[in-house]
């Protein structure tokens, strides 16, 4: 009977030791923050996202003191384009110092007194019948069918270069012409002393060049060294 009696403490000791751990305690208070770990390895760089819109023109800044004056180059050259002769523009026959000449004026607004005076005055001619040539003036020519020759010269006066045709022996009509046949004119500032004989002389591109040395050069000769258009 007593062993029966202990048999019965030990099963309930042990049900209420069961029912006392299966009890859950309150929620104890939280706990301290831990130490940050170590910065992770930085991942890929995205695309570029889309260009944003063009934002205002700001002010303009200012004027930027002036540079010093370059050299003396080709930048005052005066040329006149390719211009057809009109036959009707060619003046009456007539006898100066015993010549029998006709005359072509063209005008030439550049042709200053200081450009007669100090500087270079170039004239070139080109005839439809004489492809790919271009002739500097003064021109000799044999006239066409023979008997003899023709010239060509010009002078300068301020605002006009007037053309003289006549022929060789000076005597009779040179005749006119127009059509496709053309002439330009090239002005060249000068003003740079010649030399000994005082020639009139032009600096370009920094070298000294005589009335004599340009008229002595080609067409493309000048047009190469002016940087002009041919």
């Amino acid at each position: 009977m007593r062993k029966f009696q202990l048999l019965s403490l030990l099963a309930l000791a042990i049900t209420f030791l069961a029912v006392s751990c299966t009890k859950e305690g309150p929620e104890g208070p939280t706990g301290a923050t831990g130490a940050q770990g170590p910065t992770g390895v930085q991942g890929p760089i995205g695309p570029a996202g889309p260009t944003g819109p063009t934002g205002p023109t700001g002010p303009a800044g200012p004027v930027g003191p002036q540079g010093p004056q370059g050299p003396a180059g080709t930048a005052n050259v005066i040329y006149s384009p390719w211009t057809n002769f009109v036959t009707g523009n060619w003046g009456a026959l007539q006898t100066v110092f015993g010549i029998d000449q006709r005359r072509y004026l063209i005008t030439a607004p550049g042709a200053t007194q200081t450009m007669i005076d100090q500087g270079v005055v170039l004239v070139f001619v080109r005839f439809v019948g004489v492809a790919n040539t271009t002739y500097q003036l003064p021109l000799v020519e044999s006239i066409a069918g023979g008997g003899g020759t023709q010239h060509m010269q010009y002078t300068t006066t301020v605002g006009t270069i007037t053309i003289r045709f006549f022929n060789s022996n000076g005597v009779g009509d040179p005749g006119t012409f127009g059509g496709s046949n053309a002439h330009r004119y090239v002005l060249i500032p000068g003003g740079v002393a010649g030399g000994r004989t005082a020639e009139k002389a032009c600096e370009i591109n920094g070298q000294v060049y005589t009335e004599s040395q340009l008229k002595a050069m080609t067409y493309q000769q000048v047009c190469s060294l002016l940087s002009i258009p041919q």
